[in-house]
């Protein structure tokens, strides 16, 4: 149950395979594909941690390169590093060369955003370490004008904050962070791709989001938008999923809900009836809580198609 990846195929007259539980995948007209993640290595610091020994040790620099052509420098973020460190800049070009002098001890973190891409160092001044910081999904999926995805950070201590830089024009990202754990709102606004970093101490987190374009038209919808189990081992609840106009492929990313790659385990969707055999949307389905043993919380099933607009469920199990 760790890993479900799905594809839904829907139209008008359009047959799909579903398969439930880790299920199978199909084939038709798929339509135009999304545009790809961000690459990596787009933008990378050098190194990507730094120690101190506490105040008053030798300065350190760090470098910021890039492959994103046609900006000169990067923009510079700077999260909890006044007083723990001094940090200066010896060139405006890329690669851009930073100094460091230590002032104070403690940890911080530095994020470089060159166009919609961004990389980041953690600083540590007299030891200290990491704090277990995590997040609810690498890559999120979006479309103009469709269903606002979220995406939650948990870490062991220290404060979590975000750092929307790198998406201004394409996603707007609400919540200013706090105490762990921190969910944050993206709403889609233009088409395109950014990096939204996540912020605690000297960890950080990047998060991939993809914002495709609308079709005319053309859209998926989960019914209920959003369900709310009792308890952690209260029974399974229905849904549907439907489409209006050519969608083409639907995935549909769980992860937040499964701890895919790394989170709590929360409940899980099956289709109903995906056995391999053709179907054709409407499809339904069931989400069912992991049980007693497992995490409570709320989490987001996100329903992705190739055209069009995208929908989203809202999974909320109490203890």
């Amino acid at each position: 149950m760790d890993v479900r990846a799905r594809a839904l195929f829907g139209s008008i007259a359009l047959a799909l395979s579903l398969a439930a539980c880790g299920g199978g995948g199909s084939s038709g007209n798929p339509g135009p594909p999304p545009p790809p993640p961000p690459g990596p290595g787009s933008v990378s610091i050098t190194p990507t941690a730094m120690s101190f020994s506490g105040p008053g040790a030798a300065a350190q620099t760090f470098t910021v390169s890039s492959t994103v052509s046609g900006v000169s420098a990067p923009t510079i973020d700077q999260f909890g590093c006044s007083p723990v460190v001094t940090i200066t800049a010896n060139s405006s070009t890329l690669p851009a060369t930073y100094t460091v002098t230590p002032t104070a001890n403690g940890t911080c973190s530095v994020v470089a955003n060159v166009g919609h891409q961004s990389a980041s160092i953690g600083i540590t001044v007299g030891g200290g370490g990491g704090s277990g910081l995590s997040g609810s999904g690498g890559t999120i999926t979006l479309t103009v004008g469709g269903t606002p995805g979220t995406f939650t950070a948990s870490a062991s201590s220290g404060t979590i904050v975000p750092d929307t830089t790198a998406c201004n024009g394409i996603a707007q990202i609400s919540g200013a962070g706090g105490a762990s754990p921190q969910t944050f709102t993206i709403t889609p606004l233009a088409a395109g791709s950014c990096v939204f970093t996540v912020v605690d101490g000297s960890s950080t987190i990047g998060v991939n989001i993809i914002v495709n374009s609308p079709a005319s038209g053309a859209a998926v919808f989960v019914t209920p938008q959003s369900m709310t189990f009792a308890t952690r081992g209260a029974a399974a609840q229905s849904g549907t999923i439907t489409n209006t106009g050519q969608v083409g492929n639907v995935s549909i990313n769980e992860d937040s809900c499964t701890g895919t790659p790394t989170g709590p385990k929360i409940a899980f969707i099956t289709i109903v009836g995906g056995t391999g055999a053709p179907t054709s949307l409407p499809a339904n389905f069931t989400v069912t809580p992991y049980g007693p043993s497992f995490s409570s919380g709320t989490c987001t099933i996100i329903f992705t198609p190739q055209v069009g607009a995208s929908a989203t469920l809202t999974v909320t199990v109490n203890p």
